[in-house]
């Protein structure tokens, strides 16, 4: 058997073992303590490629005609025991899947093969940890592998597999590292527990690595799942179909830094990016429970940011996809219910059309009752003014493309007040803020008070800050007459 292994001279692989029981008869061989390292390992000063220690592998039913006569090893079943395996990368061509497929090419095909608390690190070209998963098991049957198979996509055929691991640990960009913990997988299905997107800056470090603004997003899910899941390559292409996609207990927060240099590249809106995925998505619903979503917005240090926040956070979104491979092409529709500001319950119907190239797209909204006070941390930033009363109810009809947007704004509320503030600052504009009050009509009189409202959109800006535009709008021509419209702008 070493000589064997030796022989295979198109390996670049060194494969060594500290004994082995073999049993001819049966043809079962069982190797201890095996390694697996680069044969010009021992050359480098930087290591390159995979190195492998191995606990025991145990082969059973080879074929020993194919041993003797064949260039390969053939056998019903291979399971590995505590695998740990080192995957260094030196250059951005030398592929984590070329390097890890090379020690196997033409070594061993078998029907099954398992893996039993095994422990994965790849490295990136300075040999720090950038993939780092643990307690592996991992089971794959009826697998097939001939030269067609080496040349696709994904090198083998094979009936289904299944894959857990205790946790796992990715560093993503030079912004976030992403970890998840319990995950399960096979060929229709997948969960993941307690996953998290971490910053790896705080705030204000983030901001100084930017030429241009960005959000910074925390994102934390107790649980992803795809409790149905079809996925592969059709002539290439890769396709992912799943009935449903279940996000469960979602923690985001987003925050913007208002201190950085604007980024005027247009920003596209989420019909076009759909349009534009270069490979077949197809996902009938995804539901978002019990979460919680905070947009937060600076604009100097000097003051806390603006805070918008959604929690009780429940939607679903129906028909997310990609054109490619589908022969109808329904409504994206994304159903959300939630409370605004921890106390008032907001309901939304948004629906669009990826293969509309105007980008045309409609938003419903209803609002609760809530005490105005409560918006003072996002009118104080957003609309330099403070206000107080109570809104009891407000609906609204937002029609929007890629240009501009109309529709109707009405709003029923009681003892309005409105306090604008000095640019820059939290002092009252004193005059101004009189001015208003004596203009502001603070009663709807019990009935929702209703106007038709156009906005333009800025290009260089989010969806969000569309939909913002549109309700500052409206909340100004409903309180405020025609001549005070522009107060309170930035």
């Amino acid at each position: 058997m070493p000589k064997l292994i030796e022989d295979k001279k198109d390996i670049p692989y060194n494969i060594t073992y500290k004994d082995a029981d073999v049993l001819l008869y049966s043809g079962n061989i069982t190797f201890h303590d095996a390694y697996i390292t680069p044969k010009d390992s021992g050359t480098n000063e930087l290591k390159k490629g995979a190195f492998c220690k191995v606990k025991k592998i145990a082969v059973k039913g080879i074929g020993i005609w194919s041993i003797l006569f064949g260039d390969e090893i053939s056998a019903n079943s291979v399971k590995i025991t505590k695998p740990t395996v080192m995957l260094y990368q030196q250059t951005k061509q030398d592929t984590v899947k070329e390097e890890s497929k090379k020690p196997f090419k033409k070594l061993i095909t078998t029907k099954t093969v398992k893996i039993e608390n095994g422990n994965f690190m790849l490295l990136d070209t300075l040999q720090k940890p950038k993939a780092n998963i643990k307690g592996i098991s991992f089971s794959m049957n009826d697998i097939a592998i001939d030269s067609n198979s080496m040349k696709n996509k994904i090198p083998l055929r094979y009936k289904n597999y299944n894959l857990e691991c205790d946790s796992i640990f990715y560093h993503a960009s030079k912004f976030y590292n992403l970890t998840a913990a319990n995950l399960k997988t096979t060929d229709t299905s997948f969960v993941a527990d307690n996953f998290k997107m971490i910053p790896l800056q705080k705030r204000m470090e983030f901001n100084s690595m930017l030429t241009v603004e960005k959000d910074q997003f925390t994102v934390k899910a107790k649980q992803i799942a795809l409790p149905n899941v079809k996925w592969g390559f059709k002539d290439d292409t890769l396709f992912v179909h799943s009935p449903k996609v279940i996000l469960n207990e979602v923690d985001a927060n987003i925050y913007r830094g208002k201190m950085v240099a604007d980024d005027f590249s247009t920003k596209k809106l989420y019909s076009q990016m759909l349009r534009e995925l270069d490979f077949d998505l197809k996902i009938d619903e995804v539901e978002l429970k019990d979460s919680k979503i905070v947009y937060e917005e600076q604009r100097t240090y000097e003051k806390p940011p603006g805070k918008l926040e959604f929690s009780k956070f429940y939607a679903s979104i129906y028909n997310l996809y990609s054109p490619i491979n589908k022969q109808e092409h329904p409504e994206t529709q994304i159903d959300v219910k939630c409370n605004f500001m921890e106390v008032t319950p907001l309901k939304v119907n948004w629906t669009f059309n990826i293969t509309d190239e105007s980008d045309k797209f409609t938003i419903k909204g209803n609002l609760g009752s809530i005490n105005t006070k409560n918006l003072n941390s996002i009118s104080a930033p957003l609309m330099n003014a403070t206000t107080s009363g109570n809104i009891k109810n407000v609906v609204f009809t937002f029609h929007g493309n890629r240009e501009q947007s109309h529709g109707s704004f009405a709003m029923n509320y009681n003892n309005l007040e409105v306090n604008f503030l000095k640019k820059e600052s939290k002092e009252e504009n004193g005059f101004l803020s009189f001015v208003g009050n004596l203009a502001v009509k603070n009663n709807s009189n019990g009935e929702l008070k209703q106007t038709d409202v156009t906005a333009s959109r800025v290009k260089y800006k989010s969806t969000f800050n569309f939909l913002w535009r549109f309700i500052n709008q409206g909340l100004k021509q409903t309180v405020l007459p025609e001549i005070l419209h522009g107060v309170g702008k930035k």
